[in-house]
């Protein structure tokens, strides 16, 4: 990074930006987060004996990420062009707990609000499940946010890479997630609705748990 005064942190800054997702998500639940937590449910319930684990653990177990080097390397390649230009509002790389979970750390480090839908989610397919849209942890996958006015330099720079566009910052507090847009403009059905105070609280809870 030639220019330090460049970087671009996570966090949402400004109400009004418009929220983006950066690469592809797939169908790769297994070995994540999500994962965990259905196992942990599944043995707290007696669903997972020994060498038979629950349904729930055959159905998300089985597709660990994979990555894909010439994809990603182009979307970083995009971002590191979006970087040097001074486009993005904010920047977070996609990992543990997938976008249901980066949203979240966006919100609450900024404290502002967003509504997003996930629709088709960066994906070639609109066909996969809520859960898989919101904890996939499919690799090469980036979170930003773009002020309004640089919205048409910014889809001119990421238009030969998947791009969805997923809402935008809110200056409410409301944390609104919905499952896709439906025709003729019309909101889709919310999936996640809280405000940045309790995922904020929820967020500091577990990590003072930790000390």
């Amino acid at each position: 990074m030639p220019d330090l005064y460049k970087t671009v942190s996570p966090e949402f800054k400004n109400t009004r930006d418009v929220i983006y997702l950066l690469g592809e998500t797939n169908n790769e639940l297994g070995g994540g987060e999500y994962l965990k937590m259905l196992t942990r449910t599944a043995k707290q319930g007696g669903l997972a004996i020994g060498n038979n684990p629950a349904p729930e653990q055959v159905r998300y177990g089985a597709s660990v990420p994979i990555v894909n080097i010439n994809k990603n390397l182009k979307t970083y390649q995009k971002l590191e062009e979006l970087i040097e230009k001074e486009i993005l509002s904010s920047t977070l790389s996609i990992t543990s707990g997938g976008l249901g979970i980066a949203l979240a750390k966006a919100s609450v480090g900024g404290m502002l609000g967003c509504n997003v839908s996930l629709g088709k989610n960066g994906s070639k397919a609109s066909v996969f499940s809520t859960n898989v849209k919101l904890f996939s942890e499919s690799q090469g996958r980036i979170l930003v946010s773009v002020p309004p006015r640089k919205i048409k330099a910014f889809e001119k720079i990421v238009k030969n890479i998947s791009c969805a566009k997923l809402g935008t910052v809110s200056r409410n507090g409301r944390f609104i997630i919905r499952n896709e847009n439906h025709a003729k403009g019309r909101a889709g059905k919310k999936i996640v609705e809280t405000t940045v105070k309790k995922l904020f609280d929820a967020y500091h809870k577990f990590s003072n748990s930790m000390k």
